[in-house]
């Protein structure tokens, strides 16, 4: 594997090259991946771990998770998994001799890759017996710490980004996102759009009475559609005042929480899913749902597929957008896709 890139691109040391000159993907037969993050960050790495694979045919690939972050852990692309700990069963951080403890259970790899940046990650990749170490270099600092480093632009979609950590050791990855749960989760299209109104944190929702304007906006021009406002598992996401003064509309219902695989063939077989910038929202990506993101505050790009099936609604003071804005993304959307 030869290293080819401009300067400034990317980063990799001396070792890096000497370690990597006579060896070929089939030599590698350990690697770990570290993404110590929430199911909607899972989601995003399946194309990374699906072009890893064929990449490195004879690699043994390992997970490494946070134990209060192990919802949606895409088993069917990996082989173990390794658990770090942020917190204790008290809620209370973990210790310094805690973190070398778990670190030290992950055997020695051939390459450690850290899709997360974080001071856990970072710790764990400094403890790790790894022969190649990659990751993001944006300290100076981090070059101590890994061989091979890749830019993470804020203007490229996630999903992406992880792959040029691929591209640097030469695998030709594919032009299309594949996530692979197409055949787990085969399509219906049934003439549903959902709506999800929660994110991780409050901060990151956009108002519940302009979603309860949307909703009757879009029932009102789609009138031949079911209008679906999903729960999600969170007491503050059962949406009952979304729900409740829409609730005589008849083509308007709320569905209760479901498990993660009712969620996900529930949202395979809809048109549309409307949703802040969530865990949801990266599912129904994955599931090549047509997808319109709300987003305020940060900019989107980083989270936008830039597909005609996916669009995202902000404006350049990244305020809260207008009703009129997002239903005019969703019927654009929806009439673009589907014939009324």
């Amino acid at each position: 594997m030869k290293l080819n890139f401009r300067r400034g691109s990317a980063f990799a040391s001396q070792k890096a090259r000497e370690y990597l000159k006579d060896k070929n993907p089939q030599d590698i037969t350990n690697i770990t991946v570290i993404r110590h993050a929430a199911i909607g960050d899972f989601m995003n790495i399946r194309p990374f771990l699906i072009e890893l694979r064929e990449f490195f045919p004879n690699a043994k690939v390992t997970l490494s998770v946070l134990k209060h972050y192990m919802y949606g852990i895409p088993y069917d692309l990996i082989d173990e998994v390794h658990v770090m700990s942020r917190y204790k069963e008290d809620n209370s951080k973990t210790g310094f001799f805690t973190r070398v403890k778990e670190a030290k259970t992950l055997p020695p790899q051939d390459i450690i890759f850290d899709l997360t940046d974080s001071t856990i990650s970072l710790f764990l990749v400094a403890l790790s017996k790894s022969k190649l170490k990659v990751g993001y270099p944006y300290r100076a600092l981090r070059r101590t710490f890994f061989d091979v480093a890749t830019l993470r632009s804020d203007f490229v979609v996630e999903a992406v980004s992880v792959l040029h950590m691929l591209n640097i050791l030469g695998a030709k990855t594919r032009t299309n996102l594949e996530y692979g749960l197409n055949e787990k989760y085969p399509k219906r299209e049934e003439k549903r759009i959902i709506y999800f109104a929660g994110a991780s944190t409050e901060n990151k929702c956009w108002e519940k009475d302009k979603f309860r304007q949307l909703i009757e906006k879009m029932s009102q021009e789609y009138k031949n559609y079911e209008h679906v406002i999903l729960q999600g598992i969170g007491e503050n996401e059962k949406f009952l005042e979304i729900y409740e003064p829409l609730a005589p509309i008849k083509n308007v219902a709320l569905q209760e929480t479901m498990s993660i695989e009712d969620v996900m063939q529930f949202l395979s077989d809809s048109r549309c899913l409307v949703s802040n910038d969530t865990g949801i929202r990266n599912i129904g990506i994955a599931l090549q749902t047509p997808t319109v993101g709300i987003f305020f505050q940060i900019p989107p790009f980083r989270y936008w597929p830039r597909e005609a099936k996916h669009d995202c609604v902000f404006n350049i003071e990244y305020s809260s957008p207008t009703v009129d804005d997002v239903y005019a993304s969703t019927k654009k959307l929806v009439d673009n896709l589907y014939e009324k």
